[in-house]
């Protein structure tokens, strides 16, 4: 349908009136939005797990679509229409030869789609998510048990698991590392043999139902009452899965929206309306199942010749958070130090590594304003090691990390320590707390060239470190040499830092599973 795009952007296209049509692609759909409809096209795809190829199967998953999502939203879905060309002309209807067809929606409010509701920081989130955990718990119980399937559970995860790793294999080299894809397959096979028990028995028990199978936030829209819609339609052992997975799949998209605190509210408030001793056991294997589902779909995008390159290139960005999420899922509680110069990329690699772990990020800048009592983006042109950067203000600043830093890892939580760690005193310090908390530690060196670090400092606007051009000379010629030994990595700052950020986790996890 690519090559009737244009006329498909044309509000006269439409039959309904409307003052104009909004565009939208995934890995498997075009979708065209007018003011008051949604006309949902399928990909002419055979990609081994789907297989829109013929009109005929085009059409056959259309009708299942609206079928299987009606159980969900009764009044959203209002049947499957025809594309047809008159005329030279398309449209919808029953006259001329027949193109294609079309899954026909109402069109839900932008405004309370709960990804939109999460980018804009809205209000009443966590209100919103006592709503929604009952909503899911109302979504699993009127789903479908399947006990007589022809395929057990354990043996289509199992497949679904295989799959995903022989997909995926296409994105390794550009937006996977070889190790990556290794490490996760390894880690996959042995918790399947651990956890089989526990999913032949939920099988028995009804925990396999015929949910959703695509339950992330873009798919559930804040109205009263809430919407969940567009569940997977062609593919059955994607959709009949444990009740586990449909949660997790949530769950995993609230995490990677830097909202873990909303998946903890969400999670709480589920479990209030059901009972379920199995949860907290399956939940971290399916976590890491979704988000490499997620990753293969963005993954396929990005190498799509249909797709534009826009949207290629933000897909393959977010296939790489998407792997090292799962990636980072894995991680046992570790405190992470940082340690360069000003304008090396210790802050940028810190955040995306506290995205994909979810550890607790303490940045030494944002704590000196603190300590300081002035707000993080107000500037301090002070020379070096004088006002707010003199000595004792330094020594300080580094205590308060400490102090934060010890606490978190006696309750077993991940933190990563934001700081140049200029003194090889205070790295000794922070590595002997980690030993003396039972938690690994890895010193991160971040290096790159020193004209990319000062035209970094020359750019920098509106944030907490006051690190800047005529400093930097100073600091360099006042760093200790690295004289530690054990975990450290050097990384690269001038490559991506999803890339780094992929690479630190494999070298990290490698060493994790060496050890367990």
């Amino acid at each position: 349908m690519g090559q009737f795009h244009q006329q498909l952007l044309d509000p006269s296209t439409y039959p309904e009136v409307t003052r104009s049509v909004a565009f939208k692609e995934t890995h498997i759909s075009r979708i065209y939005l007018t003011d008051q409809y949604v006309y949902k096209l399928k990909k002419p795809l055979n990609l081994g797990f789907l297989d829109f190829s013929t009109l005929e199967k085009r059409r056959h998953f259309c009708h299942e679509e609206v079928r299987l999502n009606q159980r969900f939203s009764t009044d959203i879905y209002l049947g499957v229409v025809e594309l047809r060309l008159r005329r030279g002309k398309v449209c919808f209807g029953r006259q001329g030869e027949l193109l294609d067809y079309a899954v026909h929606m109402r069109r839900l409010p932008e405004s309370r789609m709960l990804n939109r509701l999460i980018e804009t920081d809205s209000p009443g989130l966590a209100e919103d998510m006592t709503r929604l955990g009952v909503a899911l718990h109302a979504l699993m119980d009127q789903a479908e048990a399947c006990r007589k399937e022809t395929v057990r559970n354990l043996d289509v995860v199992k497949q679904n698991c295989a799959e995903n790793f022989l997909q995926t294999r296409a994105a390794v080299g550009t937006i996977l590392s070889a190790e990556g894809h290794a490490l996760m397959e390894q880690v996959t096979q042995r918790d399947l043999s651990e956890l089989a028990g526990i999913i032949r028995r939920r099988e028995i028990e009804g925990f396999v139902r015929d949910g959703h199978g695509d339950l992330h936030t873009a798919n559930i829209c804040m109205t009263d009452p809430i919407c969940i819609y567009d569940c997977i339609e062609f593919n059955r052992r994607f959709r009949v899965a444990d009740i586990t997975a449909d949660l997790a799949f949530l769950l995993m998209d609230l995490e990677f929206l830097g909202r873990r605190d909303l998946a903890d509210i969400l999670l709480a408030h589920y479990l209030n309306y059901r009972e379920d001793p199995d949860v907290m056991s399956l939940l971290p294997f399916y976590k890491r199942y979704r988000a490499w589902v997620r990753g293969k779909v963005d993954a396929i995008l990005a190498t799509s010749a249909d797709a534009s390159e826009a949207t290629r290139n933000t897909s393959g960005e977010l296939a790489r958070r998407y792997f090292n999420l799962a990636l980072g899922y894995l991680l046992k509680p570790t405190l992470f130090l940082t340690c360069g110069l000003m304008g090396v990329g210790k802050t940028t690699l810190a955040r995306a590594l506290a995205a994909a772990t979810g550890a607790t990020h303490w940045r030494s800048d944002v704590v000196r304003k603190q300590l300081a009592g002035l707000p993080q983006e107000q500037a301090c042109l002070d020379d070096f090691d004088a006002g707010l950067y003199q000595q004792a203000m330094t020594e300080r600043t580094y205590h308060e990390l400490f102090k934060r830093a010890a606490k978190l890892l006696a309750a077993q939580c991940s933190v990563i320590v934001d700081a140049s760690f200029a003194r090889e005193a205070e790295r000794q310090r922070f590595m002997h707390l980690a030993d003396q908390s039972g938690c690994p530690v890895w010193l991160v060196h971040l290096e790159c060239p020193e004209a990319e670090a000062l035209a970094r400092l020359d750019s920098r606007r509106g944030d907490a470190s006051d690190g800047r051009r005529e400093l930097f000379a100073k600091q360099r010629e006042g760093f200790d040499q690295l004289t530690a030994v054990g975990h450290i990595v050097k990384v690269d700052t001038s490559l991506p830092v999803d890339y780094n950020v992929q690479s630190l986790l494999c070298t990290v996890l490698t060493d994790q599973e060496q050890l367990s």
